[in-house]
């Protein structure tokens, strides 16, 4: 019988994905597209298998729409490359840097408490 650290088995989700085919793959397929987005190489979310209800490319499908090999090519490019071109935030910048925005946000909040505070004082003691 095999022993875990708590009650609760490892589950496949838990897993780093790994990427798919190059894009430049001659038949890309959704699942490559997928297997883009879960390995991290599009730049928005951790490297990790995110099960999904429906495959992507499934609602196409059943509406009589199969995507064509071009068409997920073009996907994947702009899923990996291209959304990322224009933008000052690099891909991946949320997992291996910190972000600003918060200690700014948190740091003006301070600052504007302080200077609420310091004007009701300064309205109280009569100045």
């Amino acid at each position: 019988m095999m022993s875990y650290d708590t009650d609760v088995p490892p589950h496949l989700s838990a897993q780093r994905a790994t990427p798919p085919a190059p894009v430049d793959d001659p038949k890309p397929n959704t699942a490559m597209l997928k297997g883009d987005i879960d390995s991290g190489r599009s730049g928005d979310k951790v490297e990790v298998f995110d099960p999904g209800m429906a495959m992507l490319g499934t609602c196409e499908e059943a509406g009589g729409n199969a995507l064509s090999p071009k068409d997920i090519a073009r996907a994947r490019f702009a899923e990996i490359k291209e959304r990322w071109r224009l933008s000052p935030r690099k891909p991946g910048y949320a997992h291996d840097h910190l972000d600003p925005t918060l200690a700014l946000y948190v740091g003006f909040i301070g600052v504007a408490g302080v200077g609420l505070s310091a004007a009701i004082w300064l309205v109280r003691a009569g100045v």
